[in-house]
């Protein structure tokens, strides 16, 4: 019956840019409305990630010979064919990466605040939200007990995502004092029977590293890290505390999963749709060695793929929790339906626009991941 009644289609019947992240709903409906701004933050955030995923692939095409694409889909395809050549052309060679996924999470108190706008009758009193699927996580003034993130270049006994000046326990890339196990980018004192160092680097050590490390590590780093540093912990945290707190967070925060609200079905359902298109991720990292011989053309795709390949990763953990945001939306859409057609035909108008701009940001969504994953496969498998 909406998709009938036309649709952002030039009549003018809809003055709402349904696909801006801006967009602002006041046919005083909750349910039209909420829907409707929702969808342009969907449709939004859907084109800011597949611009910079199309972006990604194409730097990687274009930095190993091959070609841009037009769309998305075709230069991450040409991404993943160009790695694959590179790698076809230099036999013996395999790469090992390290990927550090970001840890993302949902702010609580827009949750509560979003809520408590469009639903009179939600009690703030049960705050914060229900953390379902991750746990809560923020700063804690008290003693907390879990894990402690703290950022800059902070002293780590822990998981560095970024650059660690220390012992690192885990594949390194950067400068060695000690031994290095891998390949060195300049002199090394003592050669194994497979071309690979073992011994002092003289330059930049790919592999693993007894001794300092001056540069990204994978794993665990004891010393300075510049970047964000992941540690367990009971006591004071000078971050932010994932885990348990003994006095009430400050700006609590869910990490890995999403919280639940007792509202109104609409108001709830637009409100966590809301908080999740304002996630917040700490960088990813990549971190790539290899063995056998080196080549130009081994290294071009390193360098390329350490550039490029963080925006990637990005996307891949970004384009679901999009995507789950609009669940529940989508089960709205026939509570959305009948308050538009008591609006009026603007009303009705502007959700078939919604509707449209929804599908075609689902549709992204789902190339993107695919050939996000393709591309990911084509890097870790060789």
């Amino acid at each position: 019956m909406v998709a009938a009644c036309g649709g952002d289609d030039g009549s003018g019947l809809c003055p709402l840019d349904v696909r801006s992240a801006t967009v602002d709903a006041n046919f005083g409906r909750i349910e039209l409305d909420a829907l409707i701004e929702a969808t342009g933050r969907f449709s939004a955030e859907v084109t800011g990630l597949d611009a910079a995923l199309q972006d990604a692939c194409n730097n990687i095409s274009t930095d190993l010979g091959g070609a841009e694409g037009a769309t998305t889909q075709v230069a991450c395809q040409n991404a993943s064919d160009a790695v694959e050549a590179k790698l076809a052309a230099s036999p013996g060679v395999t790469l090992i990466v390290t990927i550090t996924e970001p840890v993302c999470s949902v702010s609580a108190q827009a949750v509560i605040d979003c809520t408590a706008e469009c639903d009179v009758n939600f009690d703030a009193s049960v705050t914060p939200p229900t953390c379902t699927g991750g746990e809560l996580s923020g700063s804690c003034s008290g003693s907390c007990s879990g894990e402690c993130t703290v950022e800059g270049s902070v002293t780590c006994e822990g998981s560095c995502t970024g650059s660690c000046s220390g012992q690192c326990t885990g594949v390194v890339s950067g400068t060695c004092t000690g031994t290095c196990n891998g390949q060195c980018e300049g002199t090394c004192s003592a050669m194994g029977p497979n071309g690979e160092c073992q011994g002092t680097c003289t330059g930049t050590c790919s592999g693993s590293c007894t001794g300092t490390i001056e540069g990204d590590c994978s794993g665990s780093c004891e010393g300075t890290c510049q970047g964000s540093c992941r540690s367990d912990l009971t006591g004071s945290c000078s971050g932010s505390c994932s885990g348990s707190c003994d006095v009430a967070f400050t700006e609590p925060r869910c990490e890995g999963g999403h919280f639940e609200v007792d509202a109104d079905a609409d108001c709830k359902a637009a409100c966590e749709s809301e908080a999740s298109f304002d996630v917040e991720c700490g960088d990813p990292t990549v971190v790539i060695t290899y063995t056998g011989p080196g080549s130009a053309d081994v290294e071009a795709v390193i360098a390329t793929i350490e550039e490029n390949y963080p925006a990637i990763a990005d996307a891949v953990v970004r384009l679901p929790i999009i995507a789950d945001a609009t669940v529940d939306l989508a089960g709205r859409a026939g509570a959305a339906a009948n308050a538009a057609v008591e609006v009026g035909v603007e009303g009705v108008a502007c959700l078939a626009a919604a509707a449209t701009a929804a599908a075609e940001a689902a549709a992204t969504v789902s190339v993107n991941v695919m050939v996000s994953v393709e591309v990911q496969a084509s890097v870790t498998s060789n």
